[in-house]
């Protein structure tokens, strides 16, 4: 069950409920339909059967996997490595003892192999079900942090006994039922899915297309709570800054702060991480719509905003960093289903909304069945909007009317007002007499100066140039480039349209905000004590006044005497000043080359990493 990670995928998903709430097998049927229909959204390998993945994620089936218990019970559905499936089991009882969860019996999941190709089967785990009774004073959604905390426990002990295992899904709502097999084939793989009694009032539905890894039986999706087709070209950044906030994240009472460390599986794909980060947020006490716009917003900057929803929209800018696709997501907790499209919306939903009370969403027009079920109204989804169904509100929610009832959870718009900082990023100044050796040891070419700056300072657009590209490697080059040379952008920019510049103007940002980030699953005033400014890109007078207000300052030079060793302490040496610093309270950290002439050398700005795996955490660097 090891596989790779980092991998992308663009996929068939969608969701088929009912706007009331109203359990039916219908629902059912009709998302394996779907899921049938969009089979050509993923592939299929050597041996003809075995497809990427596919799954669906429902309402938890009481009458078909608990009928002899009156109270509400939970339902593990795990995988895992058939050498060491006892060793699962009793990690998993102990720590659903641990949560006070009993386990009432497991079941073996029924499935039929045939359904299977030979790729599939050689690595099908065991399938099981953990029937599981929860405290009967416990409320809903006190059963979910239970089933989070006990999930959490498991992992951690699998990890440390090197037991590969999985839970696909551990909730007192919903289960999920996903195999490595093709869309048309996991009816057939899950007799369950065809149980004449299994009724639901939602059902979501993925089809995998695994573009450069071997797909896996963990990677089939739905996941826990979402179904995601695109990628999150940002994933990097968003596990590292999550990583880095590990230990105050404010995860109490959800849970002790070391059952989050890490907060995500490095192991997981960007849809996995995605789906983690998702839960944690829904599980501290946010709603999964709220949750859903705090990772992965709209654009509003520059739009006519209620002020209300604009201070909402900063607020939660100051807690966590975007998710950035393109991205389509559908979602559900069991008590809410959700579909969103990151801010630039190039992965199609299309909606349907029927006179029964049906709503259809799904990646493409006619995945979904719906005759006989009255007049519909279809739609589509556009970049960063997000559509809510929620029985207990009345069914389908309005974008404006949802957004307004978020922003006025807690006074955001005043928090903001109070706490953050607009900066000025300063302006231009003449540049000194050497202003030529410096341009020479930051590695500047001729060539940079005219084909690219010169453009760029007249124009005031970017160079226009061909894709083909002569220029030797750097391990190869004759004479050697600056270290960002040596790297390169890692996302899925095959898959992507270009963007024209009407379209940058409207969803992107340049807005950064620096200082202690607050905890993120924790609402507080204070969270919004951060400095705002309207570029990345800050001028000498602007980082001068950074200084001033007690920015510390680390030397990113070592001297020429040193050689080329002197690169290597020079980075340890950095790196571990940074995390003394901000361990003793700094806010702003400056990395500064300035003292770089003919006696020191500078170093790159992309070299310098924490030591020994120790995070810079609170601050930004």
């Amino acid at each position: 069950m090891t596989e790779r990670h980092r991998d992308r995928d663009a996929c068939g998903i969608g969701f088929v409920a009912d706007r009331l709430g109203r359990p039916s097998r219908r629902v059912v049927d009709d998302a394996l339909e779907a899921l049938c229909r969009v089979k050509h959204r993923g592939a299929v390998a050597s041996d003809a059967r075995t497809g990427d993945g596919a799954g669906v994620l429902l309402p938890l089936p009481h009458d078909l996997l608990a009928p002899e218990r009156d109270g509400p019970v939970a339902v593990a559905m795990t995988f895992c490595d058939p050498r060491a499936a006892d060793v699962f089991v009793r990690i998993t009882e102990r720590a659903c003892d641990e949560e006070r969860l009993q386990v009432l019996r497991w079941r073996d999941v029924p499935v039929h192999e045939g359904a299977l190709g030979d790729a599939a089967r050689a690595s099908l785990p065991v399938i099981r079900q953990a029937i599981l009774a929860t405290p009967p004073d416990d409320d809903p959604e006190g059963g979910e942090r239970r089933c989070f905390r006990a999930r959490r426990r498991a992992e951690r002990a699998l990890r440390a006994a090197a037991v590969e295992g999985y839970f696909a899904s551990f909730s007192t709502r919903v289960i999920t039922y996903k195999a490595l097999c093709a869309a048309d084939q996991l009816a057939a793989f899950y007799p369950d899915l065809t149980d004449g009694g299994l009724r639901a009032w939602f059902a979501l539905f993925h089809q995998r297309y695994s573009t450069n890894t071997a797909p896996g039986w963990t990677r089939a999706q739905p996941l826990r709570m979402i179904a995601h087709n695109g990628e999150i070209n940002t994933i990097r950044g968003n596990q590292v800054r999550l990583a880095a906030r590990a230990g105050s994240l404010g995860s109490e009472p959800l849970c002790p702060e070391e059952l989050l460390d890490p907060p995500l599986d490095p192991a997981g794909s960007d849809s996995a991480m995605l789906d983690e980060a998702l839960e944690l947020v829904v599980r501290a006490g946010r709603p999964l719509p709220h949750a859903a716009t705090l990772l992965v917003p709209p654009a509003w900057e520059g739009r006519m905003v209620d002020p209300d929803v604009a201070g909402f929209r900063r607020y939660n800018a100051c807690l966590s960093e975007p998710w950035d696709g393109p991205a389509a997501v559908v979602a559900a907790d069991g008590a809410v289903v959700a579909a969103w499209l990151d801010r630039n919306g190039l992965r199609p939903l299309r909606v349907a909304v029927c006179e029964d009370g049906t709503v259809a969403c799904a990646s493409e027009a006619g995945a979904v069945p719906l005759t006989g079920r009255g007049t519909v109204r279809r739609t589509r989804l556009g970049p960063g909007e997000l559509l809510c169904i929620d029985p207990r509100r009345g069914g389908l929610i309005p974008t404006d009317r949802l957004e307004r009832s978020l922003a006025s959870r807690r006074p955001y718009r005043a928090w903001v007002d109070t706490y953050l900082r607009p900066m000025d990023e300063g302006g231009p100044t003449r540049p000194g007499d050497d202003v030529e050796a410096r341009q020479v040891a930051a590695g500047y070419t001729r060539e940079d100066l005219t084909v690219m700056l010169r453009p760029m300072a007249v124009d005031g657009a970017e160079p226009i140039s061909s894709m083909g590209d002569d220029t030797p490697l750097p391990p190869l080059a004759r004479f050697s480039p600056p270290v960002s040379g040596f790297l390169r952008q890692r996302f899925a920019q095959v898959t992507n349209p270009p963007i024209d510049h009407l379209r940058e103007r409207a969803v992107m940002s340049l807005t950064t905000r620096i200082g202690r980030r607050g905890p993120l699953l924790r609402e507080r005033p204070e969270a919004a004590a951060l400095r705002e400014y309207p570029s990345p890109v800050l001028y000498p007078s602007a980082v001068t006044a950074l200084i001033a207000e007690g920015a510390t300052v680390l030397d990113a030079t070592f001297p020429v005497t040193a050689g080329p060793t002197g690169l290597a302490a020079a980075c340890r040496r950095i790196a571990a000043q940074a995390v003394a610093v901000v361990r003793a309270g700094a806010e702003v950290v400056i990395v500064s080359d300035r003292r770089a002439g003919r006696d020191r050398c500078a170093v790159p700005a992309a070299l310098p990493q924490p030591v020994n795996d120790e995070r810079v955490v609170g601050g930004t660097c």
